[in-house]
């Protein structure tokens, strides 16, 4: 890897937007709609969550393309191993 220097992210400023995400998180509970979008949308913004903790605390944000690609492998096949156990959570009550 090349000895590239990058400007460090302000720190408090990505914990205030994880702690704001976290409230939208805990407030879509008493919210007025279907357990199912409660649910989805709570995974969604779990899911935002993960991608800037990763961006910037894990510093994949500066990291060259292949490391990039090496990291979302890991996620692919967590949204295929959970989309593979669908039929059987659907049809087996």
């Amino acid at each position: 890897m090349t000895d590239t220097k990058h400007a460090h992210p302000n720190y408090i400023v990505i914990w205030a937007w994880l702690v704001f995400l976290l409230a939208i998180s805990v407030v879509a509970v008493y919210l007025p709609f279907s357990q199912w979008i409660t649910v989805t949308f709570i995974f969604v913004v779990a899911a935002v969550k993960a991608v800037i903790v990763a961006m910037y605390f894990m510093h994949l944000k500066f990291e060259e393309s292949l490391v990039r690609y090496i990291a979302i492998i890991p996620v692919l096949l967590f949204i295929i191993m959970t989309l593979s156990l669908i039929p059987d959570t659907v049809y087996n009550r």
